[in-house]
């Protein structure tokens, strides 16, 4: 007799459990508007630009380490404390399918109402600029591509 109550009451439980952790890895990235989809990258072809890579190797590790991780994986020292867990870049093909103008875009004006990043372009507190950008967009695909 109890285990005909406590059965559905595991399984309520559990449905419960799975609908809550899905809920909580919703996210939704904000698309682009066409004028920022539409742009290239000036530094397009410096994937192996050391000196430049370094440069904004200095800008990742400052403004975007600490969520996306040091490898990109999304798994930075305060990813734990976000509700919307920060994307992967190093998942294969993620960043494939992603045009530049959407990264710098993002970059610029921060991602979507439910995550928690800000912009970092000019006149934010980051107030990067937008040549940085580009060239923060390009240490990603150098080194987060797969």
């Amino acid at each position: 007799m109890k285990i005909k109550y406590i059965l559905p009451a595991l399984l309520s439980i559990s449905f419960l459990g799975v609908t809550t952790v899905n809920a909580g890895d919703e996210h939704t990235v904000p698309t682009a508007p066409d004028e920022y989809l539409k742009m290239e990258n000036p530094y397009a072809d410096e994937l192996e630009n050391e000196d430049l890579l370094k440069q904004a190797g200095k800008f990742y590790k400052r403004k975007c380490k600490k969520c996306h991780g040091t490898k990109g994986d999304g798994k930075g020292s305060s990813a734990a404390d976000l509700e919307i867990k920060p994307l992967d870049f190093t998942e294969p093909g993620f960043l494939a399918g992603i045009k530049d103008g959407q990264l710098f875009w993002i970059t610029l004006k921060g991602g979507s109402e439910e995550a928690e990043m800000e912009g970092f372009g000019p006149g934010t507190d980051a107030n990067l600029s937008e040549d940085d950008i580009w060239k923060l967009v390009t240490y990603m695909r150098a080194k987060f591509t797969k």
